[in-house]
Formats: C-alpha cells, structure tokens, sequence
C-alpha cells in the first residue's frame, strides 16, 4: 500500500470514528458539546448539542438541548437573534429542569444586555435564574452578571449586594471572588464616585487575579 493510499484509509478510518462518536446517544452528545464548549470550540459543540437533539425524545431533553445551543450562539457566537431563536422554542416547554430553566434564562438575559442594551429586562430574568432551586454551582456567576445589570440600571446598592453575596459563597473560586472584587470597583467609581472604595476593590481584584492589574490601572488612570 503506497503512502498516498495509507494515508486516505486512515483519514476514512478516523473519520468513520468521529461519526461513530457524534451518533452515539443523548447523554454522550451533551457532554461531547460541554467538552467542546469548555474548550473553545463552539462550531463542534453546536454539531455536538445538535446532535443532543436529534437523540431527544422527550420535550424536555429537546429543550435542554436548544437552550444549549442557543447559549453557545449567545455567549460564544455572540449571534443573539439565532440564539433568541433557539431559545425561545426551548421555552414553549413547560416541564423544563432547574438547568434547563437556568441556561435558557441566561441566554434571555444575555440577549438582552448585549443586543438589545435592555439591562432592565435582563435583569428580571437574572433575578428569576438566582431563584431557581438546585443551581447553587451557578448562582455566584448569574449574581456577577446581575450585577451588571445593577449598575447599568443605576442600581449601585443591589450592584454591590450581588457581589457581595459572591464573595460571601462558601467555596468560590479565587477568578469568581476577583470578579466580584472588580465589579465593585467598577460600581464604586462609576455609580457612586466612591474612588477610595474604587481603589481598594481593584487592588481586591488584582490581588486574588493579578492578570487583572492592566484593567484595574486603566480604571484606577481614569479618576481624579
């Protein structure tokens, strides 16, 4: 067998695998589409969460797996009409799971702040996926986001107690904890013309996250 013709077979050979791979069930798929999300490939993962819903027998599960793909198009392709799209079919679903119900509020909201510059709608449906039972593993990161929404709202109190109720969660990870450091910087500075807590809640942040410290000096350059 000359190299030319090794080389087809074995290229036919690993293509026929990742055929194999991509129909393999519901579960499998999801997770396929996680890795690949987690690992920045958002075209792989959209095949993956797709294929998620060409295994989907229940409405539950074919919700679950729109809202999936419709966070990737949000939060990784930053295409928020097909991620409305998406989303908006997973929502007719009325049985949706506490996840399922978290993913599809976070790309609603998500849309909301990035497309359509709607941080008060957003909002809302942040405060409904902080609500939701059995999503502590993601509670600190929707707070974060709300935050967001606070501040650009006017909002500073509710910003600041958002953050707060980050740094207060048991077990948060030192990048969520900067965050939420940095968010009140941001929220002190701009919100309240508080410089001095500006200050302290930047040089928070760069300390848990020192790849933070070109950010927090740009902001820290900007007051008087």
């Amino acid at each position: 067998m000359n190299r030319t013709l090794a080389f087809f077979v074995l290229s036919l050979m690993i293509f026929s695998q990742s055929i194999t791979m991509a129909a393999g069930n519901y579960a499998d798929s999801l997770k396929a589409g996680d890795d690949a999300m987690n690992g920045g490939n958002a075209e792989l993962a959209l095949q993956e969460f797709e294929a998620a819903l060409g295994h989907a027998v229940a409405d539950g599960e074919k919700a679950f797996a729109r809202a999936k793909k419709a966070y990737v198009l949000a939060f990784k392709k930053k295409d928020y009409a097909g991620a409305r799209k998406e989303v908006d079919e997973a929502a007719k679903v009325v049985s949706l799971s506490p996840v399922a119900q978290l993913t599809v509020l976070q790309v609603l909201a998500e849309c909301q702040m990035k497309g359509d510059r709607n941080f008060a709608e957003a909002a809302k449906n942040l405060e409904k996926a902080v609500a939701l039972p059995n999503v502590d593993f993601a509670r600190p990161y929707v707070s974060l986001s709300l935050a967001d929404c606070y501040r650009e709202n006017g909002e500073f109190q509710k910003a600041l107690d958002s953050c707060k109720a980050v740094l207060d969660t048991q077990g948060i990870s030192s990048q969520a904890q900067a965050s939420a450091h940095f968010n009140m910087g941001l929220t002190y500075q701009y919100g309240l013309k508080n410089f001095e807590s500006a200050k302290k809640s930047y040089a928070e942040a760069v300390k848990l996250n020192p790849g933070l410290k070109g950010e927090a000096d740009s902001q820290s350059a900007k007051m008087p």
